[in-house]
């Protein structure tokens, strides 16, 4: 129970400008292999049951990966360079970029890449029902968001069902169930809202899941809210702001 001290400190902090929120891993599941040996179809199996690839019809959709930032060379230089096994990426849109990783993860050795995102769009997306680059591409039916398929249907395009495993999920609540079955990755990729609060809390769960010595980066520096938050989160930890081309970069101490 939380005691009045306690929540007098929280509303302090919260009036400073800092997150607290108490992280309950719970228990374990079984059924993923440990993170330095995460392998695609046990992830897949863990989060679905099945191979969600199997019999969908991805000829019916035809291949568009358009996005932005996702052919930065930045992704093959940073695989290159720490050779991952297991990749995070946080909010995944169309794909791109986890293609981008994927093709190069390949030429290293392998591995996995699991897309965690709800695919209804940041709120900028929401903001211009004109917009043809954000509003329209989430391709809404009845008032519902159905870009998840066109994302499923571009890695079936590019032969990479192997390597990217999808988590339609938001994106504290995947943190979450990684937590429970102890999984951290080697490169922690953050491309979701670009709300202060929320990238800020993104940083805070992720690095949690990103091993010592594993790169937390990410894309929209010249967004004033991905700026705060991270130079808010570096700060705190005294970590420096590095950056690969496009992409800000924080090495995990």
């Amino acid at each position: 129970m939380s005691s009045p001290l306690t929540a007098a400190l929280k509303l302090v902090l919260g009036k400073l400008g800092y997150t607290v929120k108490r992280r309950r891993p719970g228990r374990a599941t079984a059924g993923v292999a440990s993170d330095d040996n995460v392998e695609p179809a046990n992830l897949m199996a863990a989060l679905h049951g099945r191979d969600i690839y199997e019999g969908f019809d991805f000829h019916a959709i035809p291949e568009d990966l358009v996005g932005w930032g996702s052919d930065s060379p930045a992704f093959a230089e940073l695989v290159a360079q720490h050779q991952p096994r297991f990749v995070i990426e946080v909010g995944t849109w169309k794909g791109g970029s986890a293609l981008s990783m994927a093709r190069a993860m390949k030429q290293h050795g392998g591995g996995v890449i699991l897309c965690i995102d709800t695919w209804l769009g940041a709120l900028e997306f929401w903001s211009d029902k004109a917009d043809p680059e954000r509003f329209q591409a989430l391709e809404c039916k009845h008032g519902y968001p159905s870009v998840y398929y066109r994302f499923l249907a571009n890695v079936c395009h590019q032969g990479q069902q192997d390597v990217i495993v999808p988590f339609p999920l938001h994106s504290a609540s995947a943190a979450l169930w990684l937590l429970r079955h102890g999984l951290a990755a080697d490169l922690c990729y953050l491309d979701g809202s670009h709300e202060e609060e929320d990238i800020y809390q993104d940083l805070l769960d992720y690095s949690q899941l990103t091993h010592s010595g594993g790169i937390l980066f990410g894309d929209d520096w010249s967004w004033s809210g991905v700026q705060a938050a991270v130079k808010r989160f570096a700060g705190e930890r005294q970590l420096p702001i590095q950056h690969c081309h496009d992409k800000w970069v924080l090495e995990m101490p």
